[in-house]
């Protein structure tokens, strides 16, 4: 019986259309990790200088449960954090970027929702203290 309920609901999901990979985008992330999800063409000097940013300070992403990805063309490549089963595609469709644009940072609260939108690489400073200014953060950091 459940073997049967198991086949069915595969099918169910095969005929969907619907991906494992597709089907997570941002809400892999949900209640678990902030995102920072860097947009750019091949080639803009303005993801090289936000990657130099913050890799420099992987203490203080962990500590505010970050994932920092890049998406270049239709890579996506994990800077800091893990991204299992996120697809470019899916990240712009959920951050509402076109491919081609040009350089876009996002970051996406635990909640899902769009915390900071810019067009100019964010300093560590001002990201953290976005960050560190959310109830949920001061929440967390009060444990």
């Amino acid at each position: 019986m459940i073997r049967s309920l198991k086949t069915v609901a595969l099918a169910l999901f095969v005929a969907s259309g619907i991906s494992a990979a597709s089907a997570a985008g941002l809400d892999a992330f949900g209640w678990k990790n902030r995102v920072l999800i860097v947009f750019a063409n091949s080639g803009d000097p303005d993801v090289v200088e936000q990657r130099r940013l913050l890799v420099d300070d992987t203490k203080a992403l962990a500590d505010r449960n970050m994932v920092v990805l890049e998406v270049v063309g239709d890579t996506v490549k994990p800077i800091y954090g893990k991204a299992t089963a996120v697809t470019e595609q899916e990240l712009r469709k959920d951050a509402g970027i076109e491919e081609g644009s040009r350089f876009t940072a996002i970051l996406v609260g635990k909640d899902g929702g769009i915390k900071l939108r810019a067009t100019e690489p964010v300093a560590p400073v001002q990201l953290f203290g976005l960050i560190d200014s959310m109830p949920m953060r001061a929440n967390e950091a009060s444990r």
